[in-house]
């Protein structure tokens, strides 16, 4: 037996994921199917290599170990997320495969414009590079002829917002343009390649010499023919609805041995869902941790994890958190004291041999004591100790995480190298999701 997983698949369940973003499917939905997904940043404490982050491992102890050592989670929406695939510059001198080949059928142009190679030309190099513009091009065209004998599919053009939150080095993001869209013609024959031009053809600019015979309907092409032989097929009516068709080239005189093929569009048309097109089986979330929220969210220690987690519950409740924003770290006030707690550092309630409670430091700011990785319940009126600064302090009151650890379905994770924070600058996060 032979099975594949196929490119269609994939994209489906990228899609599936994608769709988890839509918040304002939440208003209609019932509580059961709502959806709200969070990115959560946390792990402050350093590998033992910095520079090799461990594997991820999903289990049910190192899923609750990340919770604990969770920080800060912000909510995803559609604006946070973009199917993308691998970038492919457009370049001089290369050659192009067409669509059907599903590999480097597609460029990004240097007017941030791309396209999909309808016809390279019987594999030549790519020279002239393709553009459309709205004075000179419709974006409903078929395709484009470049100098080059290529024909391209203008399929959309990415925004500024697009290029700064997706764009990389290695993917680019995938959109679609509603007039190209709007204009797609499912099934069409839209390329005509001539195999054999035959001899012996009646001369003239536009023969009636072709049959089209396929499932679809409409299409009508006809032949420039030059000293007996057809030079090209020239397409009238484009049709509709094909899935396979083959041309039969009559004369009424002597003509002979021609042979043309076809290409068609697919079932839904050029440029009308690029995502299934491109082969977009990728997501690429980008995610802002901005200075604005210093008073949330410490900018003064560093972050190592990330990942994404389904409908958590807000803080001693089974309610769905939907909020923008939830700290996961438990905050103290404490007293005022001349020695400061170290970050990443142990501190405790009781005794070193024998704690009643204990937490990690993620950071220490005005008198307030951020922890994560927390064992046992802190108390109040009761001193804290660092077991690195000897640090200590009264603690005068509790803050409790907004996020209620463990809660959710984990969907994703990413051990990283060390991600540094400042309070005068916004981390962008980019992360990738494939199938």
């Amino acid at each position: 037996m032979s099975s594949i997983l196929t490119k269609n698949f994939k994209v489906l369940l990228a899609k599936q994921i994608y769709d988890l973003l839509d918040l304002s499917a939440n208003s209609y939905l019932p509580s059961s199917r709502k959806s709200y997904v969070y990115a959560v940043i946390g792990k402050q404490v350093a590998w033992t290599n910095e520079n090799t982050p461990p594997a991820v491992l999903d289990d049910d102890n190192s899923i609750n170990e990340y919770y604990r050592d969770a920080i800060f989670a912000k909510q995803l929406s559609f604006d946070d997320a973009s199917f993308v695939v691998s970038r492919i510059n457009w370049e001089t001198g290369t050659v192009y495969n067409t669509y059907e080949s599903n590999t480097n059928f597609y460029v990004l142009t240097t007017k941030d414009q791309v396209f999909k190679c309808l016809d390279n030309s019987d594999g030549a190099n790519s020279t002239d590079e393709p553009e459309v513009t709205l004075s000179s091009t419709s974006l409903e065209e078929p395709y484009i002829e470049t100098s080059d004998g290529y024909k391209w599919k203008y399929m959309y053009s990415l925004t500024s917002t697009q290029k700064r939150k997706f764009l990389t080095d290695e993917w680019m993001p995938v959109t679609n343009n509603k007039f190209v869209r709007n204009a797609a013609v499912g099934g069409s024959i839209d390329i005509v390649k001539v195999i054999n031009s035959g001899n012996n053809y009646a001369n003239g600019p536009t023969q009636s010499i072709i049959t089209v015979t396929g499932d679809g309907t409409g299409a009508i092409l006809k032949a420039n023919v030059s000293q007996g032989h057809i030079q090209d097929i020239v397409i009238q009516e484009r049709g509709s609805n094909y899935t396979f068709a083959t041309l039969e080239i009559t004369d009424t005189g002597s003509g002979t041995n021609a042979n043309a093929i076809v290409s068609i569009a697919p079932i839904d048309g050029h440029g009308y869902d690029p995502v299934y097109e491109l082969g977009a089986t990728n997501i690429l979330f980008t995610v802002n941790f901005e200075s604005s929220e210093q008073s949330d969210l410490p900018t003064n220690n560093d972050f190592r994890r990330i990942f994404l987690v389904r409908n958590p519950y807000t803080y001693g409740t089974t309610t769905l958190a939907t909020q923008n924003k939830y700290s996961l770290y438990t905050r103290l006030s404490v007293s005022a004291g001349a020695t400061t707690y170290s970050l990443d550092e142990t501190v405790f309630q009781g005794t070193v041999s024998s704690p009643s409670f204990s937490a990690k430091v993620v950071s220490f700011i005005s008198n307030q004591l951020y922890l994560n990785d927390i064992v046992g319940t802190p108390q109040t009126n009761l001193p804290i100790n660092g077991t690195d600064s000897e640090a200590i302090r009264i603690v005068n009151s509790i803050e409790n995480p907004e996020l209620q650890l463990y809660s959710g379905k984990v969907l994703y994770i990413i051990n990283n190298v060390p991600i540094t924070r400042s309070d005068s600058q916004t981390e962008q996060i980019r992360f990738i999701l494939s199938f």
